[in-house]
C-alpha cells in the first residue's frame, strides 16, 4: 500500500492532451514557469504513453464562469511568456477557486517523423 504525502505546493489539474477527452488528472506543482509546466506535462504524457514521441508544444488555461442563464462557459488563455508570472499567477488566483483545467497541444519533432518513414526501395 502506497502512503501519498500531501504537498502544498501542488494543485490539482485536470489536463486535455490535444483536446483528449476525458481529461487525466494530476497534482502539478503551482509554483513553476511555463517551461517548468511544460515540462511537468512531458512527463506525465510520457507516463500515460510510453512510446509517444509527441512533446508539449503549448499550454491553455481554460477559465470556467457561469452566463446569466446558469450556463458553464469557458475561456481560453494561452500561456506565452515564461519570464512572466503567468502560471504562478493561475495557479494561486485561480487555483483556490476550483480544479485547474489546462488542454496541452503535443507535437512531434520531425526527426521522430522522418524516422518513422518507410523509404521507397530501390
Amino acid at each position: 500500500m502506497k502512503n501519498y504525502v500531501f504537498d502544498p505546493n501542488a494543485k490539482l489539474a485536470a489536463i486535455y492532451y490535444n483536446g483528449g477527452k476525458p481529461p487525466h488528472m494530476f497534482r502539478i506543482h503551482n509554483d513553476v514557469t511555463l517551461f517548468g509546466l511544460k515540462s511537468q506535462l512531458n512527463q506525465i504524457n510520457l507516463e500515460l504513453n510510453y512510446r509517444d514521441t509527441q512533446r508539449v508544444n503549448g499550454v491553455e488555461y481554460r477559465r470556467s464562469s457561469i452566463d446569466s442563464v446558469g450556463g458553464v462557459r469557458f475561456s481560453r488563455m494561452k500561456l506565452m511568456n515564461d519570464d512572466d508570472d503567468d502560471v504562478r499567477a493561475i495557479f494561486s488566483i485561480f487555483g483556490q477557486i476550483g480544479q485547474i483545467e489546462l488542454d496541452a497541444s503535443l507535437v512531434r519533432f520531425v526527426e521522430h517523423i522522418q524516422q518513422s518513414l518507410i523509404h521507397p526501395r530501390n
